[in-house]
């Protein structure tokens, strides 16, 4: 049953990228429909299940791709495909006059498939097909409008540098099917410190991660369901997702937890600092998105994997909604930038959900963002440094939130542009998750948290607010293209590189070319006969002579 959960929105979405048929939308909405009700069903009656699938056999050792259910699997596979029905209702109005929406939605499904095969994978194998799948699918659903240059261009550079940290995974692979770590348990037992690195790089590479960043923030370029559902439950949150299943190796891997926490800190601030200078209300999010992911990849190395798990749900939830809220935002003021979309959004819209929203992303009650934050804030108190790294971080919150706040505030002229129910109905249904999280926490317990301990975060973000609501000089920092810059520095420093190596292996080929020409002539000099001994003597005679009437 586990195996036909994974193949059939794989299967049928690809169908449907390649047979499209008027009716495709309403099948891939039922199947959509389906997929989330068997996933609900086995978080509230949880059973035991297992598929195995022999790939082949290599040198005596079986490759199989092997799902598994477990209780954080089934949490995690819940909310996306929670996450994709909504998309898929949500596709519906915003491409309700697209004659390809059915070729979207397909691709969608199959996108989610993926992500279903790396959340019950078992092995490295396994969830490593589906992180290629993702890759693939991402490509597609970026450059969905591929009559427009960034598109193209946004679709091919997520697919180019992803593939670095693809490498990385597949060498994570090898040196599993080498030592014969065949399950994640096996892996987190008594797998090698190389495992474990390579994951890393994986993981820095897919979730946008240190210079990785500017691939997620240039992929706006895609329509606004699918940045949804990859920021909010696939392919970027599946890095953090796969270190969570993998902390026991991580713990036992020398220097492992530094690099998390300091890849995961300093990614966090500088993409906060991006948001907070971000002009384009889709960039801004998707910054924000980076600097959450840091924040989970950041508990993760402080050795709290439920709270980074709990900043996985509740980044769901709020992101979610706000790309869908976004979407209807930007549809009605015909622009993505901030300076266009005052009065974008009806009063009722704007207070019930995008404030919701807004509150989540900052980490502010009545949210499950507040708790998660709170969470990392008092696993961070252990130490000065990481304590003042927090309090950064809810400082840039507050001010990027305040300034997307600002940004949409309702003004008495109504939005001119109607829109279609089809994506109000995901919006209220998310808004109402995002309150819910506050009180219900999937597969962890929250620890209580007292008002006497939240205090200095919630001080740093209002402080934050403050200067994000009223400060409209321009940062010098704070413009956005931090990240561009470094890509730039990036692929300077990978052509220094080129040069290096031509360089040297030209020099290698130059040293090896006159070895061998000198080779040659002690041999041809050295061969016993007396008229190239007297060759060989003239020449060197002649030699000293000119050289002694130069000087």
């Amino acid at each position: 049953m586990l195996g036909f959960l994974i193949l059939t929105p794989l299967i049928v979405g690809t169908l449907g990228i390649w047979v499209p048929f008027k009716k495709m939308s309403g099948v891939i909405f039922s199947i959509s429909a389906a997929l989330f009700a068997f996933c609900l069903q086995s978080v509230i009656y949880p059973s035991h299940q297992d598929s195995r699938w022999n790939f082949l056999t290599l040198g005596g050792y079986p490759i199989s791709l092997h799902w598994q259910s477990v209780p954080i699997a089934n949490w995690m596979a819940c909310l996306t495909t929670l996450i994709n029905l909504l998309a898929q209702v949500y596709s519906a109005g915003y491409f309700s006059h697209d004659a390809r929406r059915g070729y979207f939605q397909s691709v969608l499904l199959a996108f989610t498939g993926a992500m279903l095969c790396t959340v019950f994978g078992d092995n490295l194998f396994t969830q490593f097909v589906g992180w290629e799948l993702m890759g693939v699918g991402s490509y597609l659903l970026i450059g969905y409008f591929r009559g427009e240059t960034s598109a193209r261009y946004a679709a091919s550079k997520a697919m180019l540098v992803t593939r670095i940290g693809d490498v990385c995974f597949l060498i994570a692979v090898a040196l599993a099917v080498i030592h014969h770590d065949n399950t994640i348990t096996a892996i987190n037992l008594h797998g090698t410190a190389f495992i474990a690195w390579a994951l890393i790089g994986a993981v820095a590479a897919k979730s946008a991660q240190g210079p990785y960043a500017s691939w997620l923030v240039d992929a706006m370029a895609g329509p606004t369901p699918a940045s949804a559902l990859i920021h909010a439950a696939t392919m970027v949150a599946a890095g953090p997702y796969l270190l969570i299943r993998y902390t026991l190796l991580l713990h036992h891997t020398p220097g492992g937890l530094v690099t998390l926490m300091i890849l995961g800190g300093s990614t966090a601030v500088l993409a906060a600092m991006g948001a907070v200078g971000s002009q384009e209300i889709k960039k801004l999010l998707a910054f924000s998105t980076v600097s959450q992911l840091g924040m989970m990849i950041l508990a993760i190395g402080m050795g709290s994997p439920r709270t980074a798990w709990n900043l996985l749900v509740a980044h769901a939830f709020y992101k979610a909604l706000l790309f869908f809220v976004s979407g209807i935002a930007s549809y009605r003021a015909q622009s993505g930038l901030l300076s266009r979309m005052a009065g974008s959004l009806h009063r009722f819209e704007f207070s019930a959900l995008f404030m919701m929203g807004a509150l989540g992303m900052s980490g502010l009650p009545p949210t499950g963002g507040f708790l998660a934050k709170e969470a990392l804030y008092q696993t961070a108190s252990h130490g000065l440094d990481t304590l003042m790294l927090d309090l950064l971080l809810s400082f840039l919150g507050g001010a990027y939130t305040a300034k997307l706040v600002k940004a949409l505030i309702p003004v008495k002229a109504p939005p001119v542009h109607r829109t279609s129910y089809g994506m109000l109905i995901p919006s209220y249904i998310i808004s109402g998750l995002v309150l819910i999280n506050f009180f219900w926490h999937p597969w962890v317990s929250v620890r209580p948290i007292f008002i006497e301990q939240t205090w200095p975060s919630l001080l740093s973000i209002g402080l934050g607010a403050t200067v994000g609501a009223f400060w409209t000089i321009p940062f010098p920092l704070l413009t956005g293209v931090l990240y561009p810059a470094l890509w730039r520095r990036i692929n300077q420093l990978a052509g220094w590189t080129v040069w290096v190596d031509h360089t040297l292996v030209q020099g290698t080929l130059t040293i090896v070319t006159v070895i061998l020409w000198a080779n040659r002539l002690v041999r041809w000099g050295g061969s016993g006969r007396a008229q190239r001994y007297a060759l060989l003597s003239g020449i060197a005679l002649l030699a000293i002579v000119i050289w002694n009437i130069h000087v």
